[in-house]
Parts: C-alpha cells; sequence; structure tokens
C-alpha cells in the first residue's frame, strides 16, 4: 500500500516497526500474519522460505508450528532485530537479500514459499520475477502463500481506498521518495507464474488479501 511504502521509513527505525505495522493496517496486520501461517505451514518440519522477514513477526509463527525457517530481508537492521527475538538454536537461517535474489536458492527445496506485504513494494516486471522463481524453489505438492495490499473489488470500494491513501501517500513521498501501489490482480500474477490458487480470503473492504497457491498440472 502507499502506506506499507513506510517501511521503508520504518526499516531505518526497527524498533517501531511493528507498531507501525499495527497502526498502517488498522489492527489487521496480526490476523493477517496469523493466517500466512497457517497456510504456510502443513506439518512440523516444513521448509519454509519466507521473503522480506522484517522483524521476524511471521517467522516466530512459522517457528511455533513447527517449521524450518530460512528468512530473507534486504535491510540488516531488520535481520539484526529479527535475530534477537529467538534464543540459540532456533530452526531459522537469516539472509540478508533481497527478493530478486531468490534465484541463487536450490530448487524444489520448499515445502512453502512466504511473501507477506512485500510484493506491492515490487514492479510489476519484478513481481512476475519473483513469483516465477518462487515457483521453482517449491518441492513436488508445494505451495506460496501471498499476502498483501490489492485493488478491491467494486467502484466504491476503489474511490474509498483511494481517499484513505492520499494522506499516506503524501506521508510516505516526504519520507522515503516513494509510493507503492495495491496489486491489481493478485491471482492473477500468480497464475501467469504457472500457480494455480486454491485458497483466497481478505479483509480490511477487500484491500488486504491472503493467496495460497500450488504449481499447475
Amino acid at each position: 500500500m502507499s502506506s506499507l511504502a513506510l517501511m521503508r521509513w520504518l526499516e531505518g527505525t526497527p524498533e517501531r516497526y511493528d507498531a507501525g505495522m499495527r497502526a498502517l493496517t488498522f489492527g489487521r496486520v496480526r490476523r493477517l500474519h496469523e493466517a500466512v501461517a497457517n497456510a504456510a505451514v502443513r506439518a512440523p518440519g516444513d521448509a519454509v522460505l519466507e521473503i522480506g522477514c522484517g522483524t521476524g513477526s511471521v517467522t516466530a509463527l512459522l517457528l511455533a508450528r513447527g517449521a524450518r525457517v530460512t528468512a530473507f530481508d534486504h535491510a540488516p537492521e531488520m535481520l539484526e532485530q529479527a535475530r534477537a527475538r529467538f534464543a540459540t538454536g532456533a530452526t531459522v537461517d537469516w539472509v540478508e537479500r533481497t527478493a530478486s535474489e531468490i534465484d541463487a536458492l536450490p530448487r524444489a527445496a520448499f515445502q512453502s514459499v512466504v511473501l507477506s506485504l512485500c510484493l506491492s513494494d515490487m514492479s510489476r516486471s519484478e513481481r512476475a520475477f519473483v513469483l516465477r522463481e518462487a515457483a521453482l524453489r517449491l518441492a513436488p505438492g508445494g505451495r506460496v502463500v501471498a499476502a498483501d495490499e490489492v485493488r478491491p473489488r467494486g467502484p466504491l470500494r476503489r474511490v474509498l481506498q483511494r481517499l484513505w491513501r492520499i494522506p499516506q501517500a503524501a506521508l510516505a513521498w516526504l519520507l522515503v521518495g516513494a509510493v507503492s501501489s495495491p496489486i491489481p490482480d493478485l491471482i492473477g500474477e500468480l497464475e501467469a507464474a504457472g500457480l494455480a490458487v486454491r485458497e483466497s480470503d481478505e479483509w480490511l473492504f477487500g484491500t488486504l488479501a491472503l493467496a495460497v497457491a500450488e504449481k499447475s498440472e
């Protein structure tokens, strides 16, 4: 969301990151994170690749469900705070990389690839690349779990979304010089990457969405 562009600023002050995300998503972020973790981990020991782990909020939920996590983030400050959340011996491999470096990982190595509130910060071409590569990282029967801000269905909802994004967009531009955009068609982009959407849900009048997708047969 335009408000999610503020994550770049919040990353510079990671102690405020989680509180900021709660505010920017009107308190829905915890519910979204729970849904992501529930969808990503189907059995203890599942290998999960998490793109854009931030301070480790989703990582903690994945670990609580028994996952072995490879957690990507491009910001060293965020990774430092994420590491500090967990006791020594937690089954997490912390990796300082951008999402576009996903192709350095082995193929067919993960039961799930998680992308939570990071796709809307990419261009359409970047999303297409990352989603295609995410599909290649899936083991047989694996799934991509994507959660982000999307363009809602229906003209009234879209008008309301534009109205509440105006001050957020202005602040994001002043703070970080960039404004991210809602994803116009998350399901369509997943399908274009060779994935079949099996489950979906939405919150906040259709502006936050979760999609669970598997490789198409």
